[in-house]
């Protein structure tokens, strides 16, 4: 078997391995937004499972990357493809990283009013369809969908910035449990935002890899 060969396969093999990862990511999206709208223990422990997955695979995937990196001698765009998936796999190590952080504070959910949890539920959902949207694109380098992610980046920074200044606004008007509950959401949707930045980075290294330069960050 020549080399270009092995190449070949093991170039096939790291993207099937990256989106794999990806989809875990979408895995842990799903069951954080359910968690948002019926917290139960069983999904908190399923997601506490996977993100430690993603962690043990990321490193693998590294190990991959780095060995075909030394050793095979890529050429130019099989360069760019492989740095590009180094890249994408932290990003979505960090991801899932995310996710876990805040998940202690997503139960107080249920405390809050339903309007506001419902339109913070709305901004998750966001977030998980721009990660899928950033997942196919990945998997089909087609530079079409950039403007898909870039559309949908501008709805979630626009619903972040609302919900933050709606919450300042409410905790500054309420006292108890019900201030520090929705003064907890704060953390939320900050953390949604970060995934959002993540992902955002990651179409932007996609790109890099399809074209071979870096273009201005999506805003």
């Amino acid at each position: 078997m020549s080399t270009r060969t092995t190449l070949r396969r093991d170039l096939s093999d790291i993207r099937e391995r990256v989106y794999s990862l990806g989809e875990k990511c979408m895995e842990v999206s799903d069951l954080y937004n359910s968690l948002m709208e019926n917290y139960s223990k069983p999904l908190e422990e399923r997601l506490i499972d996977i993100t430690n997955e993603i962690k043990s695979e990321s490193k693998m995937l590294n190990n991959q990357c780095f060995l075909v990196l030394t050793l095979q001698q890529p050429l130019i765009k099989d360069l760019r493809f492989v740095i590009g998936s180094l890249q994408i796999v932290l990003n979505l190590e960090k991801t899932s990283e995310q996710y876990l952080s805040t998940l202690p504070i997503i139960s107080s959910l249920n405390t809050i009013d339903i309007s506001l949890k419902e339109q913070i539920i709305d901004m998750a959902n966001k977030v998980k369809d721009l990660l899928r949207i950033t997942l196919t694109y990945y998997l089909s380098l087609n530079n079409d969908a950039l403007s898909n992610t870039k559309n949908k980046s501008s709805e979630i920074i626009y619903a972040h910035n609302f919900l933050y200044k709606l919450i300042l606004k409410e905790v500054a008007e309420i006292t108890g449990e019900k201030a520090s509950a929705e003064a907890q959401m704060l953390a939320t949707i900050r953390a949604l935002e970060k995934i959002s930045d993540l992902t955002i980075t990651t179409a932007e290294q996609i790109n890099y890899i399809i074209v071979g330069t870096q273009e201005e960050p999506m805003t």
